[in-house]
């Protein structure tokens, strides 16, 4: 999976986005009737608003009330910014069958009527039936245009201004905050996530200039997150840590922006990092990775190797700054393995 804060995306899987129809727009008379009831202006302030969608422009026309997310952060951002979520993607936990917890774990609990999309594959369809006024899926893994189009006949879509995971957490919640009517309360969630990682900083002063790597394990090979093009790398350099300088000057060309892949022969070089954190796509893979007698023979694996748990994982893939304060307490234990310098 991947990493990142200040900036983010790129890596594996995920997907966030729905639909919605807005009434309140255009509707003044000509007459002057005092028994006419214009638009609440609580519900209209600030709107329309228009955005670049990476499709095309959307604009929003008024305050939204049924909020449809497909994405993992677009769920986040909502939610933790008091919207009425009625669509959501369904957890990996809950897709992979690992778990029946279809929310995240650091978003609080989800009105009993919610609707729930596999973000791998969206269903137009669910997502229509929950009557949705805007759809986010500015983290939407799966949107391609054809899909786009089909969501814009349900309600206006909000999607990555340019492409996927290409833009920074601020900026990513502040386009959220946004379309939501919500610019103040997206500020004060990039203020609380900030806060969260100057806290952890003056904690652990070993994550200044400290190293480390993350990677997943895929057939005989170790994809390792190292360069400010992958948002999980971003991420992890923003708390201070640098990627392990032995891996990083490998060169070549990863299997995703901003990764260096490694062989399992190469295992030796895991040694010097202060911390290896490593996620898995099945259990399968951990167990071969785990067991493999060159992998398993580096002491790093006894002392300083944290795997990291799927929603975790799928956190650091694209961190919103709703999901740092969770995300940190999730790594936390890693972090502190980091020795002295």
């Amino acid at each position: 999976m991947s990493l990142s804060l200040a900036h983010r995306r790129a890596l594996p899987a995920l997907a966030t986005l729905v639909t919605g129809a807005l009434l309140l727009a255009g509707c003044a008379n000509a007459q002057d009737d005092s028994d006419a009831q214009p638009a609440p202006a609580a519900a209209s302030a600030g709107f329309p608003v228009t955005l670049e969608n990476a499709y095309g422009e959307v604009t929003i026309p008024a305050k939204p009330e049924r909020v449809a997310t497909l994405g993992y952060a677009d769920v986040a951002l909502a939610s933790a910014l008091g919207a009425n979520v009625v669509v959501a993607p369904e957890s990996f936990t809950s897709i992979s069958g690992s778990g029946s917890e279809k929310n995240l774990p650091y978003i609080d609990a989800l009105p009993d009527s919610t609707v729930w999309v596999n973000p791998m594959s969206v269903n137009v369809e669910q997502v229509a039936s929950a009557r949705p006024d805007i759809i986010l899926a500015t983290a939407a893994f799966t949107l391609d245009e054809k899909l786009y189009d089909q969501l814009s006949d349900i309600a206006p879509v909000v999607t990555y201004s340019e492409a996927l995971y290409g833009a920074t957490s601020d900026d990513s919640a502040l386009r959220v905050g946004e379309a939501l009517g919500e610019t103040d309360g997206a500020e004060a969630l990039i203020d609380q996530a900030d806060t969260a990682i100057a806290d952890l900083q003056g904690e652990l002063p070993n994550l200044d200039g400290g190293t480390f790597l993350y990677g997943q394990a895929r057939d005989g090979v170790v994809v390792m997150l190292v360069e400010q093009a992958n948002v999980t790398a971003q991420f992890m350099q923003r708390l201070g840590l640098v990627s392990l300088p032995a891996v990083t000057e490998l060169g070549g060309t990863g299997s995703v922006p901003g990764a260096i892949d490694v062989s399992v022969e190469q295992a030796p070089l895991f040694n010097d990092a202060g911390v290896l954190f490593m996620t898995f796509q099945s259990d399968a893979l951990q167990a071969k990775f785990e067991n493999d007698p060159i992998v398993s023979a580096q002491p790093i694996m006894s002392e300083r190797y944290v795997p990291v748990g799927l929603e975790a994982a799928t956190a650091l893939q694209d961190p919103n700054v709703a999901s740092v304060p969770w995300l940190l307490s999730e790594l936390r234990p890693g972090l502190e393995l980091i020795p002295a310098k």
